[in-house]
Order: structure tokens, then sequence, then C-alpha cells
């Protein structure tokens, strides 16, 4: 059935919306209806599921209808092996959403406080499933000068007005995403949730939306809008002082008050411009300055040149004969006789690291992780004072080696100690893929950052070393489970950005291996063997066809081995299994990204926990 709005009460909890046929619907607070709007009500007034306004285009005449219900909410799952997070993108349900907003405004820098956003407005929420909202993003009406916007359309400030084109312009000024969480992609799922919103429930005054624009700072830092499809087109001019001074109104979201105190608009630098095209018109506009969708595979080019190579190494540490009538009782008691108090690690260890492998070792407390890392980093006089060995030792230059160390760092702010090639916007980009994407921290010394936070600064320090070598014991021990496998996933990118070879020592990997994706895994048993899983991959391609060439070089059988695709979300699309790849067996495999969409990685995998990751751009 069709209905007219005859009249609407509005509270911070629901809206109630009165038809002229003197029916009630209670909708949900802030609905984008107003008194005389034409509604769909699907199927009836009473058992309501589907609500639409019906609009008529004003320049095509064209009747169109725009969702009024139910709200907007779909779900998504983001996969950090093995965690997997389950996400509503939503509106708001009632008050205390907006509550949960004001509380996450803390982590955004100009123009404070929601009612300081220009015309109507609407938010939607990302809510994560046991931790509640974790961020929002707000679609707004248009500021009415935007130079690149003016060349684009070919228009100006004037006749953009008369035409009426102004409101057929959405603005996204905001998305705020929690810190802890920016490091799995939300930012790019929020861009892509408020572009579907607005393709099926914004209008203003009959005028469907044409484009969606973003005219930020940080997007030349951020480029979470790029990768939601948003063109980056041109840059403002800005302006200065207080000659722009907008018309807030009243907008959809709640109650504007001292409107007169917002001067944050004044003193405006030049701005990145982006642009995503909704309606035809703007899609043939952008189209030349689309760019191509021709993907480009990273290029593995390692730092090494050389292999690193144990060689049948055995080890004993020395026992300490320290003398004292506490340890002399304690040898008499349990019968202790010299030379039988050396403990034994690593018998028979031979290891071959290729260059720009991710070696991964692991093991119980003692069984020699952290030894194979001091015979790494230790210089030969240190080693033999306290251990007992034979074997050949690999020849590295110690200058080559950057070790993780989250304590001894200066009282200056972290952006400062980032240098990454003297690059600001490479030294964010670095802070971010390790979980620091968060401006204030940027500004603070390591003193006044969380445990936590430091080590994630010192993993930043670590890629920034320029070295060849990374090295972390303990690694990402001192981070929860979620946040441990985010930084893992996100070193492992750095590392082959670098072209750095990782060795990394954890006693409980479950919890991030899987983000890791090591091709290198060292598993040491105390008194035993190590068990090592290796896998060696070379990559070519011709158009959209890939050649991979999988080699097994390690000395432990890989079963249930898997090529495929992941995308932005982190979900694992197989193309081809191998029931299993013996010792120094190899197979060659091709595969096609003809039809994939939205690929980011290339990725093979095994039961064993090693494989590859080649990272596409």
């Amino acid at each position: 059935m069709r209905c007219k709005v005859d009249k609407i009460f509005r509270s911070s909890n629901y809206s109630k919306v009165v038809l002229e046929i003197k029916k009630d619907l209670i909708l949900p607070p802030f609905v984008n209806v107003k008194n005389g709007d034409m509604l769909e009500i699907l199927p009836d007034c009473q058992k309501f599921k589907i609500i639409n306004k019906i609009i008529e285009d004003p320049d095509t005449h064209k009747i169109m209808k725009i969702k009024i219900f139910p709200p907007y909410q779909k779900k998504e799952t983001i996969i950090v092996p093995p965690h997997k997070f389950s996400i509503l993108f939503r509106e708001r349900y009632n008050d205390n959403d907006w509550k949960k907003v004001k509380t996450l405004e803390q982590f955004h820098y100009r123009g404070k406080e929601l009612n300081k956003i220009v015309g109507k407005r609407t938010v939607l929420l990302a809510e994560l499933e046991n931790y509640g909202v974790i961020g929002f993003g707000v679609l707004s009406g248009a500021t009415a000068a935007a130079g690149p916007r003016f060349k684009l359309f070919e228009t100006n400030f004037g006749e953009q007005m008369r035409s009426k084109f102004i409101n057929r312009i959405v603005r996204i000024p905001r998305v705020v995403i929690h810190p802890e969480f920016r490091g799995m992609g939300v930012g790019v799922l929020m861009a892509k949730h408020l572009i579907q919103y607005t393709k099926k429930y914004w209008e203003v005054n009959q005028y469907p939306p044409a484009i969606i624009e973003v005219i930020a700072a940080m997007t030349d830092y951020h480029h979470f809008f790029e990768d939601a499809g948003f063109i980056n087109f041109e840059r403002t001019a800005g302006y200065g002082g207080s000659a722009f001074k907008p018309n807030y109104g009243n907008g959809s979201f709640g109650v504007r008050k001292n409107t007169k105190l917002y001067d944050f608009m004044k003193d405006q630098g030049s701005k990145p411009y982006l642009i995503y095209p909704i309606d035809e018109n703007s899609k043939t506009k952008v189209k030349p300055y689309r760019k191509s969708k021709d993907f480009e595979i990273l290029k593995k080019s390692p730092l090494l040149k050389k292999q690193i190579i144990f060689e049948n190494i055995n080890v004993q540490y020395k026992a300490k004969k320290y003398q004292s009538d506490r340890c002399n009782k304690v040898r008499t008691a349990f019968g202790i006789i010299n030379g039988n108090t050396n403990s034994n690690v690593l018998p028979n260890f031979t290891l071959s690291i290729e260059p720009g492998d991710v070696c991964l070792i692991t093991g119980a407390s003692g069984s020699g992780k952290s030894t194979i890392l001091r015979l790494l980093t230790s210089n030969f006089k240190r080693i033999t004072s306290d251990m007992d060995f034979n074997g050949k030792l690999p020849n590295i230059q110690k200058k080559n080696i950057a070790i993780l160390d989250s304590n001894s760092y200066p009282p200056i702010p972290l952006i400062e100690q980032i240098k990454v090639n003297e690059s600001l916007e490479e030294a964010i980009k670095l802070l971010n893929s390790i979980g620091l994407s968060e401006a204030h921290l940027y500004l603070k010394d390591p003193s006044q950052i969380s445990d936590g936070q430091r080590y994630r600064f010192a993993i930043a320090k670590l890629c920034d070393s320029k070295k060849p070598i990374w090295i972390a014991d303990e690694f990402v021990s001192s981070l929860n489970p979620e946040m441990a496998a985010i930084v893992a996933k996100g070193l492992r990118k750095i590392a082959f950005s670098f072209g750095a070879t990782l060795f990394l020592a954890a006693p409980h990997i479950d919890h991030f291996s899987g983000s890791l994706i090591p091709n290198k895994l060292v598993v040491v048993q105390w008194g035993k063997e190590a068990r090592i899983c290796s896998l060696k991959t070379s990559l070519t391609y011709s158009g959209k066809n890939i050649t991979l060439e999988i080699q097994n070089n390690g000395k432990t059988p890989l079963s249930n081995l898997q090529i495929g695709f992941t995308n932005i979300k982190g979900i694992f699309t197989s193309k081809q299994k191998i029931a299993s790849l013996n010792p120094a067996k190899s197979i060659q495999s091709t595969i096609s990204l003809k039809y994939a969409r939205d690929v980011d990685t290339i990725l093979i995998k095994t039961d064993e926990g090693v494989g590859d990751i080649f990272y596409l751009t």
C-alpha cells in the first residue's frame, strides 16, 4: 500500500510516523522521512516488513524508491587466522548508540562533535561481536565550495546552487575506527558500506545521489578510501581566515547547539579530493581518471644475498661450578658429580635459510629456541664461554642484524623515531601496519604508551632498521591473541616489501602462525632433533596467468597443500589442492586471476603450518 505522511514525532530512541489514514508507524530514530512524503508500505501498516519512500527526480522525472525500513545492517566476517571477527555495519538503533559514537569521537582530531558536520547527517556503526561498537562512519550533505568538483563537472558555485546539483552530492566527513582494530581492514569495509547505504537509503529534497566525496588531509597518509574504490582526483586550493562559515542546519542526527562557536572550518589547507560516482553521468565524468584494474604482484627482493646455514650443530651449555655451602649440599644430596650438569640442546641441528625466508622457531621453554638466535647474534667468544658445540656456524656480520628491543628508546615522539627514507607518509604507513594507527600515539614518547603499544613500536623500529636480518625472541608474547595475529600479518607483508629475512621465536604459535604463514617452521624438542618443515616458491606470470614452482626443501612431508587467493577480508578461496609433497620434490601449478575479485594475496598453505604469500596491488 501507499500512503502520505501527515505528522512525525521524534525522540532519541524512535520516530513516530503518523500517516494520513490515521495509522501510526514506530520506526528507528531520525528516520529519513518528513511531512508530505509518499511511503510504500509492504505488505501493510500492521505487519510492515519493507518501507520505501517514493520520490520523483526533479530533473529526470524518474520515479524512484528510497529505502526507509528495515534499517541498514550488513554483517561481515574478517579472518585473521586463526581468529574470525564478525562485524555488523548498521544504522543507529537508540540513544545508547549515540553515547557509543561520542566515546569513539576521542579518536578524531579536527572538528570534534558530530553537531559540527554540515547539513543532513546519518551514521553507520561497526559493531564487533563480543567487543561492541569499534567504529563509525558519517554521511552528510556537501560543503558548497569544492574546486575539483567544479572542474570535474564543468560548473561553478552559482550554477551548482541554481541547478540544485548540490543536493546530489554526499560527503563522508568522518570515519573513525578504534585504534586497536585498524590493522584488519575495518576502515575499507566501512567506506564500502557507506557507499552501499548511499545507493539505497540516501536522498535530499527528492534528489537521489550522484557522487560521494571525501575531502580530508588524512587521506594523504591513510588510503583506505582508495582501497574501497574512491578515485583520488585532485587537491583543493584551501583558504585562510574566516571567509567561509557554513550554515549548519538541524541535520537528522540530533539537535545543533552553539553553532556560533564552531570555528574549525577556518584556515583550511589544500587537501586531497576523492570521489565515488553513483549515477551514470558521474561515472562517465570520472571514467577517464579511473586507474586500470590490472594487477601487479609485489616483487620479492631480499637484501640478504647468501644463504644462512647451520651445519651439524651440537650444543651443550656448560655448567658453572659455583662453590658454596648450599651448592655443595645440593650436589651431595642429589648425587651430582662434575661434568653431568651440562644441558644438551640442539643435537644434530642443520638448517638452511634462503634470503627472504620467514623462519618461525617454536618449542617448549628450554628446548633451544633462544639458543638458535644466540648462535646468530652473539660473538664467537661469548658463545664458546657458555657452550660446548661442534659443527659449522653461519658466518654473519652482526651489523646486518636487527634485534627487537621494546625497552631502550629515547623519550621523544614515536613519529620522530621512525624515518623510513625520511618520508612522513611511509613512517605513518609503517606504524599503521603494525597496529599503531592512532595520531595521538604518533606524538607520544615510548614511556607514555602501554606495554603492548611499546612492543608494536619495537616492531616498527625493527622494520625501520634497513638491515637484511630481523630477529625477535618471544615474538608477540606480550600481546593478546587477536592483536598478535594482526601484528604477525602486518609484519609478514612489511618484511616482504623491505626485503628482510625473519627469525622469530615463540613458545606458543597457534594464535598467530596462520596469519604469519612462515615458509620455514622449526620445532625444537628438548634432547631430540628438531623437526623442520620448509617450502620454497618461485613465481612468474603472463597476463592474468600465474605459474608457481613449489618445492618441499625441508625434511618433513607436507600434506594438504592448497593454492588460492585471499581478499581484503582474509577469506581464502582455494583454487587447487595437492594431497602431499614429499621432501626434495616440487610441483608446478598455474592459476588465473581472470575471475578473481578483490584479490589481496596469492596464498600457499599446508597442514604443517608452512606456506608462502605473494602480495598483489
